[in-house]
């Protein structure tokens, strides 16, 4: 099994903030609280809008989730849910939190080789997981994403910070990937950009790794098993490794 992560791996570190992305957070928001006063909703969009502008400032810079830790989306939702007098009960809090995510457009595109990799996974009979952190994604929502980047045929199951209730690099993003696959550590490989999320959690679980570098500088050194400048060498490293047993 392949778990790979998405922020500079998949697509660029960068993430495009665009003004009309507010406007759709709103459009969204109205349809996530039917039965709500419009007034109600508006103030709710307001202060949700106002209290994650620091985040999706950070993430203008890099999609790696920068937001606190002890600060997940969850308790920003709850607490401006709080504010505006709306219960924050746990559909509530997903049905905003999907709203808040924003969707992925024209000016979001994959790194180059990206769906090439991900079909050549298909291609050596080994299933694909998406492992990431993110903030308002979870997989309900990545999955959205990749059909509309079209290489969502390639991917057998996405597992999000949102969905185990951990940020890389606690393992429970990956430990959550072996459930749902029913593997052990030692046949998963995991493709990511980030020495301390992807590979030295990956590592300390006993999986094997490739640390790739396509919207990064070249790493000083890795302990990863290989490293890959782009995602077609990456292919080409991971072939190596499932040659070489």
């Amino acid at each position: 099994m392949a778990l790979i992560d998405v922020g500079g791996t998949l697509w660029p570190n960068s993430w495009p903030i665009r003004k009309a992305d507010a406007v759709g957070r709103r459009l969204r928001i109205r349809a996530a609280m039917p039965g709500t006063e419009p007034a109600t909703v508006e103030a709710l969009a307001d202060d949700l809008i106002e209290s994650s502008r620091p985040g999706d400032e950070a993430r203008t810079i890099s999609t790696e989730n920068l937001v606190s830790i002890n600060s997940p989306a969850e308790m920003l939702i709850t607490r401006c849910l709080s504010r505006n007098g709306l219960p924050a009960d746990a559909d509530t809090i997903r049905r905003i939190r999907r709203a808040m995510s924003i969707p992925i457009s024209d000016q979001m595109k994959l790194l180059p080789g990206a769906a090439e990799l991900l079909s050549e996974i298909r291609a050596m009979g080994m299933r694909t997981v998406i492992a990431s952190n993110t903030y308002w994604r979870d997989a309900d929502s990545y999955w959205d994403d990749f059909q509309v980047l079209g290489v969502a045929q390639h991917i057998d199951a996405i597992v999000t910070s949102v969905d185990a209730g951990h940020l890389k690099p606690h393992p429970a993003v990956f430990e959550m990937a072996m459930r749902w696959a029913a593997v052990p550590a030692d046949r998963c490989i995991v493709i990511g950009n980030r020495e301390a999320n992807d590979i030295e959690p990956a590592l300390a679980l006993g999986m094997r790794t490739i640390l790739v570098h396509p919207d990064d500088p070249p790493p000083e050194k890795s302990r990863a098993h290989a490293v890959a400048p782009d995602l077609w060498a990456c292919a080409q490293a991971l072939r190596d490794m499932l040659d070489s047993g």
